[in-house]
């Protein structure tokens, strides 16, 4: 199965011109827009499309690769180690399953509920947490990553961007290695390659070539292993990194990650 084309700014345009969407300053937007969302998807009429370049802009959203690579670190790190209202394998979560997966090995009976594949038990969280306590780095690598370790609770806490930025991409797959099943440790291992390729220094555009064609095979590995929803917003994200790194390069010399504007204000 082939993915969907890409659209350009001039066909999304023309499709909101011909459905008569109105922006929400105009006078009777909400019934309009109401009326017309109901059956074509869109909502309004965006302001951005009276700029005169919108509509021929490649890159009309330049996502944050800051922002998602830490929201999906934590996703995945709070999930795997089951912190208790940060996991996205909750009660809720497992009620998802019975409406839209076939996985009877987690469906809760008697009020219990199975204990998953992707998250760790015990002990394991115990070596884990002493491992990363216990981790050393050369100088200005990285932060003193053993204050972000909670033994009581086993879990981490208070990682700034980089440090998250550090672990997504060179410890992840070495952290699970041994810890969880194949099939979890190599989706997210993919995942961690991908983040390294799309933020490398120095790229080529038939260098993304793969990752972009990759990426929507890892969402569907990762989607295999973890509870529906475990997948919000920013973990779609990542499926457009790699086509703005085609067009716009290396996302540290682009302004498309926020460390710059970050070191500036502090």
């Amino acid at each position: 199965m082939q993915p969907t084309p890409l659209r350009s700014g001039e066909d999304v345009l023309k499709e909101i011109e011909e459905l008569g969407l109105k922006k929400v300053t105009e006078l009777g937007a909400d019934i309009i827009n109401r009326r017309i969302g109901k059956f074509s998807g869109w909502k309004k009429r965006s302001i951005f499309w009276d700029l005169p370049y919108w509509s021929t802009n490649l890159i009309q959203h330049n996502l944050d690769v800051m922002h998602i690579e830490k929201n999906f670190f934590e996703n995945v790190f709070n999930t795997v180690l089951d912190v208790d209202g940060q996991t996205k394998d909750n009660p809720k979560s497992r009620e998802d399953l019975n409406e839209f997966c076939r996985r009877p090995e987690l469906h809760v009976v008697d009020g219990k509920y199975p204990k998953a594949i992707y998250t760790l038990n015990e002990e394991s969280k115990i070596l884990l947490c002493e491992w990363v306590k216990n981790l050393k780095f050369p100088d200005g690598y990285v932060s003193n990553m053993g204050r972000c370790v909670d033994m009581k609770k086993h879990k981490l806490f208070g990682m700034k961007n980089h440090d998250c930025h550090v672990f997504m991409e060179r410890l992840v797959p070495v952290t699970f290695r041994e810890l969880l099943p194949k099939k979890v440790w190599e989706a997210l291992t993919e995942m961690s390659l991908f983040f390294r390729d799309v933020t490398s220094t120095v790229i080529r555009e038939e260098d993304m070539v793969r990752p972009q064609q990759k990426i929507p095979e890892i969402l569907c590995k990762l989607e295999r292993v973890f509870p529906p929803r475990f997948f919000d917003s920013m973990e779609h994200l990542p499926v457009h990194l790699a086509y703005e790194a085609r067009l716009a390069g290396p996302v540290q010399y682009q302004y498309r990650w926020m460390y710059p504007f970050e070191r500036y204000g502090t």
